[in-house]
């Protein structure tokens, strides 16, 4: 595992752009550059409403000629529903689909910030409760987990987006749930929908998921796996502590 994930990249940065944001994309790059990493993922959240995304694009195009350092436009995107419908604004370009598109979108995170519920999205201690009351059970809710972020991949697939699932299970924890809960079938599964979807998996810092477990059955669909940081502020691009630990680790 460890010669596969590269620690000199970093999919998975925020910006002012993001309304959590501390450090400016200018600032980003430039650190990316001082600790010489080689692919910078700026990528930034957004919902259906979002307007900032044409200022966004445009100002990420200016580092694209850099040497030395792949510079990638991303947005951020919840899961809405079971059907994995994403929080995204209509008409986004995908570079994916036309590389002449300087400046279009190279990659959209998928995130499970919260449930994607059959109505719409459900708050992590909503369906805590829920388990709770019995109203679905643990491996019912991972299972629509699974399902819907498979739906997500394929959902941005067809519209030229090239997905990146975002500290994939990272709801589990919130929820009351585990994620050596889901079942190897269901693992299984889930690695073959996002193969299918060319969709590519990070190995998230901020919330040290997925499990070697996890990466192991997406290994051996052929899933990418990259580093992502989940940084907020600059100080935290490329640092990696739980990343480091499950690259040096034995495969799964």
């Amino acid at each position: 595992m460890s010669a596969a994930l590269r620690l000199d990249e970093d999919f998975h940065v925020h910006s002012t752009f993001s309304d959590d944001g501390a450090s400016t994309l200018a600032e980003n790059v430039e650190t990316a550059q001082e600790r010489g990493l080689s692919t910078l993922c700026l990528a930034d959240h957004v919902r259906r409403d979002t307007a900032w995304l044409p200022e966004f694009l445009g100002a990420v195009s200016a580092y694209r000629r850099l040497d030395g350092l792949a510079v990638l436009a991303g947005v951020e995107a919840k899961i809405l529903d079971a059907a994995g419908h994403l929080d995204l604004p209509p008409g986004l370009r995908g570079r994916h689909a036309d590389a002449d598109a300087a400046d279009g979108l190279d990659l959209v995170l998928i995130a499970d910030h919260q449930f994607p519920g059959e109505g719409g999205p459900v708050h992590p201690a909503r369906l805590r409760t829920a388990i709770e009351q019995r109203e679905l059970s643990a491996q019912e809710a991972i299972e629509q987990l699974v399902k819907a972020t498979v739906r997500a991949a394929a959902h941005a697939k067809k519209t030229g987006l090239r997905p990146l699932v975002a500290h994939l299970f990272s709801l589990l924890p919130k929820s009351g749930l585990a994620e050596d809960q889901v079942p190897q079938p269901l693992l299984r599964e889930l690695a073959a929908g996002l193969a299918d979807s060319e969709a590519m998996v990070e190995v998230n810092e901020k919330w040290r998921c997925p499990s070697a477990r996890t990466i192991g059955a997406l290994r051996a669909a052929g899933v990418p796996i990259v580093a992502g940081s989940d940084s907020h502020h600059r100080r935290d691009i490329g640092r990696y502590a739980s990343v480091r630990t499950v690259a040096s680790g034995p495969d799964p």
